[in-house]
């Protein structure tokens, strides 16, 4: 009477909806009800059961286990027999629990609280795959989500996982802007040159592990691992290593086989994307080539994985590690990036399988922009740089006054680091527990992993006590 403002209102008045049930209980016949009609329905015998249930682990009770004692009640009698007796009689083989997306309060986030931020004005800034990124990159096997995010999206500045979406709009430029530089290259008829040719096989082979690496983590339900996976991928490999191996230098074009084997390699990783980003990979996709009607990346044939030698990839990186070891010096030492140094490898068994590879030295010696990689049988090179990279050693000659105190310093602090890290390989290894039971290719991995400590902390000894001369 009260809340309808008529006070003449009785009992007599109300009655119940005859067309409702309890929530819960239509909710629960959900993997049959979907399907129209029960009799000699092919779409529920080709669908039921199906594969996984995605769901919050507060309704296991409510709705998971009901689900399941519907299936097991009604499915005999709903389906052909042949199927139940190959797929069995549960609605779903799997249950993946997502984590809850908790405020900083560790709330969980509802619409009664009003602890919840708007998503709409979160996509409005961060983009919808920007915001899907985020949230997927932190749900990590089904742990809770605690998103600090501004609810009035005013007054608050926004933190810890919404900065992830931030990331992920950072991710959506740097794919866009990978797009612009690779549709923006003047091409020439020719063939792609050695370091081309390298750098094509270095990131189709990379990309065919990485195609491996995610279906493990799909298949295993780590969902956040296989989406950091492609981001590590694409952002470090692809759109910063790759990319500037076969870019061309400034106002020359580029050979015609590279930029199509490129957008072949961009496609593929666009594909790999879409699950997880679905609107910029599918305009990236449409924009890489012309497209026929009905083209479309969602319906795309997934990549499959070629095959690819782990030594191979084990020593690009540690060319790149080479690369970054220079750059590092430059960016101590302020030395323009433009300046072309030398750098001198000395002489070694490991240096020659490394310099092997066909166009790796001029790769290196490109992206390190240095006049010349030199092998040398110095212990010391005047007016230089020492570093070591994995075995071997290297000196970067630069024209300047080095302060022996700081460069002594810089190589007793490597010193205790590679000391440190050998002691507690040695200590693993002496764990009889740990070799009996670790597989032999993860104690054999330990055993070279103390072998090269011990060879690096060998040359810094060398190093430094020259230095002290």
């Amino acid at each position: 009477q009260e809340k309808l403002n008529r006070p003449n209102l009785t009992l007599a008045d109300l009655k119940q909806d005859e067309d409702v049930v309890d929530t819960w209980f239509s909710s629960w016949l959900w993997p049959l009800s979907v399907f129209d009609g029960f009799e000699n329905n092919r779409e529920l015998n080709y669908y039921y059961p199906t594969n996984t249930l995605v769901t919050g682990w507060d309704i296991m009770f409510f709705w998971v286990a009901r689900m399941i004692i519907s299936g097991y009640e009604f499915a005999p009698e709903l389906l052909d027999k042949n199927v139940l007796a190959s797929k069995g009689k549960m609605p779903f083989r799997d249950v993946y629990f997502t984590g809850m997306v908790r405020d900083e309060k560790r709330r969980k986030m509802s619409k009664s609280l009003g602890n919840s931020p708007d998503a709409l004005v979160l996509i409005e800034t961060y983009g919808a795959d920007g915001v899907r990124f985020g949230m997927l990159s932190s749900a990590s096997a089904g742990n809770d989500i605690i998103f600090d995010a501004p609810i009035d999206n005013v007054t608050k500045s926004v933190l810890n996982e919404s900065q992830r979406c931030e990331q992920g709009r950072n991710f959506c430029n740097k794919m866009w802007n990978a797009l612009r530089l690779i549709k923006g290259w003047e091409v020439k008829t020719a063939d792609a040159d050695t370091i081309n040719e390298l750098a094509l096989e270095w990131i189709q082979q990379k990309l065919s592990q990485t195609i491996i690496d995610v279906e493990k983590s799909m298949k295993e339900y780590r969902l956040s691992e296989a989406l950091m996976t492609l981001y590590t991928f694409i952002w470090d490999d692809f759109c910063s290593w790759f990319l500037e191996m076969i870019k061309p230098n400034y106002g020359e074009p580029i050979d015609q086989t590279t930029p199509q084997r490129t957008i072949l390699i961009f496609e593929q990783l666009m594909i790999l994307l879409h699950p997880f980003m679905p609107f910029v990979t599918e305009e990236i996709w449409h924009q890489l080539k012309a497209r026929a009607t009905g083209e479309d990346c969602v319906i795309s044939a997934y990549p499959k994985p070629q095959s690819f030698d782990v030594t191979f990839l084990q020593k690009i990186e540690k060319a790149k590690e080479v690369i970054s070891k220079v750059r590092d010096i430059r960016s101590s030492k302020g030395i323009s990036p433009k300046e072309a140094l030398t750098l001198y490898a000395k002489q070694s068994t490991g240096l020659e399988e490394l310099l092997a590879i066909h166009g790796l030295k001029a790769t290196i010696e490109k992206i390190a922009n240095l006049n010349v990689l030199e092998i040398t049988t110095a212990d010391d090179i005047e007016s230089s740089i020492g570093f070591v990279v994995g075995t071997e050693k290297y000196f970067l000659e630069v024209q300047l006054t080095i302060d022996v105190e700081v460069e002594r310093e810089r190589m007793q602090q490597e010193l205790e680091y590679q000391r440190g890290f050998v002691e507690s390989v040695r200590k693993k290894l002496s764990n009889e527990r740990f070799v009996s039971g670790a597989p032999a290719s993860v104690v054999d991995k330990e055993k070279q992993k103390m072998e090269d400590g011990e060879e690096r902390i060998k040359m810094l000894e060398e190093s430094l006590m020259m230095l002290n001369r």
